[in-house]
């Protein structure tokens, strides 16, 4: 029995020995043999800063309606990995596949330069020699290597052999592939850190067969990250503009700022002006990575704080009715030519309406307008792209990128009478009962004989005019003479006071002066000297003024409220994520010295314009309400362009109540024939302003997305 028990003591030493043994075989192996090996492995799990991308702050309308959001997706990075050339190219081509397969798109840079199917240049690089000069000397290592770069087939092998090492045991086209990726590490450059964005909103089916295959994709990185929205923006398109990806000379000019070379920034619009405001604070989440660059511990963030929201004073409503009887009063120009002097050829225009008691613009649209949703699409989009080279083109009449409201400048015709009436009360060549000027129909000033329109039309004369039939007729005759009596100087200087010629200070970039008709202006452009005639033309609104829409509309609220200059503004206030106020805009404006009773009675002879049978907008206020009324002036530029077969362009002018002014709005029609033709679209702005329409937007509310980090 003792000798059984010694035996089994004996095997269970025996086990514990060899158990003992073969942990300290392991602790060598480990710590000696490989212990070189396991330290630099363990070296390899890197502490690194990540960043948290924030939302861009939110635009909306004066009532809280959203314009521009934001939500959020799936970005795809590569950041440096421990990775040969061969390995790297492997993996680029998979990860493309991998897209290819699930219908996801990836950045195609390189594309903008070097096609496939065939190899050849873009037409970017094709119209410009010096573009495609310059773009050579950016992809070559020494100058040397320009003379390997003759053909665009030249280009790629370049590429495929000498920059990016891409093996023969790949296509052409799988070649191709890599080079995208490849071309866009080698301009736009990334580290470890910093991982450069090849993929964006990708499908959650994408990110699940990447987390599933990690292992085959050393360096990729995902992260949730927010995208712009525009919701039914083409109406706001001027206003809003839009963002896109930081180019070479934008990250140049923002990197010390803090921009990154996958950031969005604003290009135009709000977006552009405001990017400061709307631009977020990235946060940072310290990170534990693996030689892979695969996260495997987080270790503590610092959330992102969310860009401030911008309230635009733009009323959604408004803006939408503006645009829709724009396109819609065109189209019907458009439609019923005569030949003489409605060619068919009406195209475009503008509406701005403004609060006349404090300056906020409600509604400001340029037509034809755009989509900003389409810059937003990415390359793989090929419907969006082709819209984009469409706005973008030069061959583009159309100009549909162009604001017209800020940057299109126009003669104004008899919308501008009332600066003559002003400037004429002001220095006493007039007075109310003493403003009696005859028409006989025609006339000569300064050897040039002047027509009436109704002379030339039916041949018939006004005969003796006040200031109020005359403006309420739009007699040409009057206002020349009393242009002429008042002189140019003093014109010219009422019509400074009103804005007219001169930058207005809205909160967007582009914006032109115009020109005010006056002796320096004809200096400089026709190095000639000033002549009674000239004044006569310029007191009809004719000859050099040219004024922005804004400004006209401007001019039209200054006269309504009797005589302040509001500076225009499209920014109500801004507020940031929480809905605290971080700035809001106070109405600011300029008192014209004006005496007593000038204004009154010019606004009395618009008035006249709309309420007299007389009246050339007196046809279409008709069934307006008896409680609203309204003070206008139509305006029928002469540009001389119908023995050319081009159309007058058309204006009005209107602010409402006439008694007691709350809205001022501008229309401008390119090509519009006759003034008159713009007066529905004002009607149709002042029925929806004051509450005659029925019809109602849904009513929208913000939810902004929380930012969150993965992997």
């Amino acid at each position: 029995m003792n000798e059984k028990k010694n035996q089994r003591f004996v095997i269970i030493i025996i086990i514990f020995v060899l158990a003992f043994s073969m942990i300290i075989f392991q602790l060598i192996n480990l710590q000696i043999i490989h212990g070189k090996e396991h330290s630099q492995k363990s070296q390899r799990r890197i502490i690194r800063e990540r960043e948290i991308v924030a939302s861009r702050g939110n635009i909306v309308d004066r009532n809280g309606l959203p314009i521009a959001v934001n939500r959020m997706g799936y970005a795809v990075q590569i950041a440096r990995a421990r990775l040969t050339e061969p390995q790297l190219n492997e993996m680029i081509l998979k990860l493309i596949e991998l897209f290819e397969k699930n219908g996801d798109s990836y950045e195609k840079n390189l594309s903008k330069f070097l096609t496939f199917n065939p190899i050849d240049y873009s037409s970017t690089l094709k119209n410009s020699e010096q573009t495609l000069e310059r773009w050579k000397k950016d992809i070559i290592n020494k100058e040397s290597d320009l003379d390997k770069l003759e053909t665009p087939y030249d280009v790629f092998t370049f590429f495929r052999n000498e920059k990016f090492g891409i093996d023969e045991k790949y296509s052409d086209e799988e070649a191709y592939k890599i080079m995208t990726v490849r071309y866009d590490m080698l301009i736009r450059g990334y580290t470890a850190s910093n991982p450069l964005l090849i993929a964006k909103d990708v499908k959650e089916q994408t990110v699940a067969q990447l987390e599933e295959r990690h292992f085959e994709f050393p360096g990729v990185v995902i992260d949730i990250v927010p995208h712009r929205r525009y919701i039914d923006a083409s109406s706001y398109a001027h206003v809003l503009g839009y963002i896109g990806v930081i180019d070479r000379n934008e990250y140049d000019r923002l990197k010390d700022s803090g921009y990154k070379l996958n950031d969005m920034l604003g290009k135009t619009g709000i977006e552009l002006t405001q990017e400061n405001y709307l631009r977020g604070i990235n946060g940072q989440k310290r990170v534990e990575v693996d030689s892979n660059n695969r996260l495997t511990a987080e270790l503590s963030s610092n959330p992102a704080v969310p860009g401030n929201d911008i309230v635009l004073t733009i009323d959604s409503k408004l803006q939408k009715v503006a645009l829709e009887s724009l396109e819609k009063n065109i189209n019907i120009i458009k439609s019923s030519p005569d030949y003489k002097r409605n060619f068919g050829d009406a195209s475009a225009g503008s509406v701005v309406a403004i609060d006349v008691n404090s300056g906020e613009v409600l509604a400001m649209v340029s037509y034809p307008t755009y989509d900003p949703a389409v810059f937003l699409a990415d390359s793989e989009d090929r419907e969006a792209q082709r819209i984009k080279e469409e706005l973008t083109s030069s061959d583009n009449r159309d100009t549909p990128l162009i604001n017209r409201a800020i940057q299109g400048r126009y003669i104004p015709g008899s919308i501008y009478k009332p600066i003559p009436a002003v400037a004429a009360l002001e220095t006493g060549v007039i007075s109310k009962g003493r403003d009696i000027i005859r028409c006989n129909g025609k006339h000569e000033i300064g050897g040039w004989e002047f027509r009436c329109l109704d002379y030339i039309n039916w041949g018939r004369s006004h005969g003796s005019l006040d200031l109020i039939r005359a403006m309420a007729t739009s007699c040409n005759i009057y206002f020349h003479e009393l242009g002429v009596r008042t002189r140019i100087d003093n014109i010219d200087t009422w019509a400074k006071h009103f804005g007219l010629g001169e930058v207005t200070g809205i909160e967007l970039r582009g914006e032109v002066a115009g020109i005010r008709a006056n002796r320096d202006t004809k200096r400089q452009l026709r190095n000639d000297d000033w002549r009674a005639a000239d004044t006569a033309q310029a007191s009809i609104g004719q000859f050099d003024n040219v004024f922005t829409p804004l400004q006209i509309a401007n001019f039209t609220s200054t006269l309504a409220n009797g005589g302040k200059r509001f500076t225009p503004h499209v920014i109500k206030e801004i507020r940031k994520h929480d809905g605290s106020i971080v700035k809001q805009t106070n109405p600011e404006y300029v008192e014209l010295p004006l005496s007593d009773g000038t204004i009154d009675y010019v606004k009395l002879s618009m008035e006249a314009v709309v309420s007299e049978s007389y009246g050339t907008a007196y046809r279409f206020f008709r069934d307006f309400p008896s409680n609203i009324t309204v003070a206008g002036k139509t305006g029928t530029p002469e540009t001389g362009g119908e023995q050319f077969g081009r159309s007058s362009d058309a204006l009005f002018i209107a602010y409402a109540p006439a008694e007691n002014p709350q809205i001022a709005v501008a229309v401008v029609i390119e090509q519009g024939v006759w003034g008159s033709n713009a007066v529905p679209v004002a009607v149709d702005v002042l029925q929806e302003y004051f509450g005659m329409n029925s019809r109602s937007l849904p009513v929208d509310r913000i939810v902004t997305d929380q930012v969150r980090f993965t992997r």
